[in-house]
């Protein structure tokens, strides 16, 4: 009974974490630690023992405890995280994504149509590398500025940039926290991203320009040739470079460290770490200082999230969550891929990512690990795919979603609020959950799964 007790209270603790999670304005962090620590001292207090040495919990010293608890922390996932924050903020503060955007405005010339194909082409590429957070809060107010030069308006290319982010953020292991998790869990490295979704990436993405551009570009009357002039005028590239020699030298540095990933994809924690103490190096600045500045908030929420998980684990609720999932989630590879793509998909769109990834993980573990075999890759691909796309259901399954509409309603942007983003977002994902469908229906009639 205590053992039951134990899976139904850290079900239900599990549930508020992941409720509060999706709510704009509440301390998740705070939450995520306190469910932790109630559920260690649950556990505890349950009589449950060590699952290595099948000595009770309850007789033993607290230091045991600890190390046990602590265990379930991944903390090589965190190194990673903490590494890539610390790479992306110095490139940020060189403006090298800045320039990027600023680039590809001068490039088009004022023309309305190019600007926002390049604009949501190089949104969905820098998505596989760094976060949709820092994406939004680099690229949409130049998007927003350039809109009002050339008097157009900015919702269609907010919209573009909103449902694009996502399709690039599927193509590598590094591009958000929930692959991270992924692909440390299954080992997963940069060339199984590429080869898996490459032809889905470039086909979506491309099919949801032309849904965009027919249901909402051609409805815009294009800027005037005088007002492109202006364009280029103003938004030159060359304003955000204060030093041309260390803006350079940054440049080589950041493409350096996604080339390891890319070419030493076995050892990417290892070049996230060493990249961003080089990259410090190089600049001149302090590590222990940067180390300051990252998103702590993020790292602790982590903490908490993984103790919990690891409680989860101990006390048997994935061994009872998986004897139920394990009818619906079978031996049928191409079912139980479909299955987890449509569970996943609806999920992250009302729940939090993070703790829906790591659920799904120990999941999968707990039922292909019973069946004595691997997760297969057709279901490996549906966790990824559902965990990307689903989360433009609702604005605020996603935080690139969230910032773009706080930034749309400070610039009194028409046409972008809530409403029109929630219509939109949800049509816009029914039609990627059904692309993935066709994907891996597809992949699996090619590999023989089918």
């Amino acid at each position: 009974m205590a053992g039951e007790f134990a899976i139904i209270f850290t079900i239900i603790l599990f549930i508020i974490v992941m409720i509060i999670t999706s709510i704009e304005k509440m301390d998740y962090v705070s939450y995520a630690i306190i469910a932790a620590v109630i559920a260690c001292i649950v556990t505890v207090a349950s009589g449950l023992t060590h699952p290595d040495s099948g000595v009770p919990l309850i007789g033993m010293e607290p230091n045991e405890w600890y190390s046990l608890f602590i265990s379930y922390i991944e903390f090589d996932v965190l190194f990673f995280i903490i590494s890539m924050q610390i790479v992306v903020s110095l490139a940020e503060e060189n403006n090298i994504f800045q320039w990027m955007i600023l680039k590809v405005l001068r490039f088009t010339k004022g023309d309305h149509r190019k600007f926002f194909y390049f604009i949501c082409i190089i949104s969905s590429i820098s998505a596989a590398i760094i976060s949709d957070i820092t994406i939004a809060i680099i690229f949409i107010p130049l998007v927003i500025r350039a809109c009002k030069i050339l008097d157009i308006k900015a919702a269609p290319y907010l919209f573009g940039i909103s449902f694009t982010i996502n399709i690039g953020s599927i193509y590598t292991p590094f591009s958000s926290s929930e692959n991270i998790l992924i692909a440390s869990s299954y080992g997963l490295d940069f060339g199984w991203f590429i080869l898996n979704f490459t032809p889905f990436v470039i086909v979506v993405l491309i099919a949801t320009l032309l849904v965009l551009d027919f249901t909402m570009l051609r409805r815009i009357a294009p800027p005037t040739e005088r007002q492109k002039l202006i364009l280029q005028e103003i938004m030159n590239p060359e304003i955000v470079i204060k030093d041309r020699k260390k803006f350079i030298s940054n440049v080589v540095y950041f493409i350096s460290v996604i080339l390891g990933f890319i070419f030493l994809s076995e050892y990417a924690i290892i070049v996230a770490v060493l990249g961003a103490v080089l990259i410090c190096l190089f600049n001149k600045k302090s590590f222990s200082d940067m180390i300051l500045k990252i998103d702590w908030k993020v790292i602790t929420y982590f903490v908490g999230i993984f103790i919990l998980i690891g409680n989860m684990q101990i006390n048997g609720t994935f061994d009872f969550i998986s004897l139920a999932a394990g009818n619906i989630i079978g031996l049928n590879v191409y079912a139980s891929a479909i299955t987890v793509l449509l569970l996943i998909s609806v999920l992250s769109g009302f729940l939090a990512q993070i703790p829906t990834a790591l659920v799904f993980i120990q999941l999968l573990n707990q039922i292909y690990g019973g069946l004595g075999m691997e997760v297969p890759t057709l279901v490996l691909m549906a966790l990824l795919l559902g965990i990307n796309i689903g989360s433009n259901f609702l604005p605020q399954g996603a935080a690139c979603d969230l910032i773009a509409l706080n930034l749309a309603e400070k610039n009194k942007v028409e046409g972008f609020n809530y409403n029109t983003l929630l219509k939109n977002g949800s049509k816009i994902t029914l039609f990627h959950i059904f692309n993935s469908i066709v994907y891996l229906t597809l992949f699996a009639l090619f590999t023989g799964i089918i």
